[in-house]
């Protein structure tokens, strides 16, 4: 099972979503994971759906060091995300019905 770790998806940049400004990261049960590049991993943060109800927003693939332009905003590590992009987990439980 991949790995889930928090993230800020205000840090998100087109295809890739800034992981940390250090070499650790957060899981989703709060123990510290070293990244290194070629994690498969999914980011999440907490959201909510137009009803109030939680729904995470997601985005899965790849570990990798951050491009020199976002290395200058502090950023170590990026998530390359995956064809899917970001969304919202009911997008995914809905396709899955």
């Amino acid at each position: 099972m991949q790995k889930r770790l928090r993230a800020d998806f205000n840090g998100l940049f087109s295809e890739v979503l800034c992981l940390s400004h250090s070499d650790t990261c957060l899981d989703e049960d709060g123990e510290t994971v070293q990244l290194h590049a070629g994690m498969v991993v999914t980011a999440y943060e907490d959201d909510i759906d137009e009803n109030g109800n939680p729904d995470c927003l997601i985005a899965s693939g790849v570990v990798e060091p951050s491009p020199d332009w976002l290395q200058c905003r502090g950023s170590r590590w990026v998530l390359r995300m995956d064809e899917n992009g970001c969304r919202h987990e009911s997008d995914i439980k809905s396709t899955n019905t």
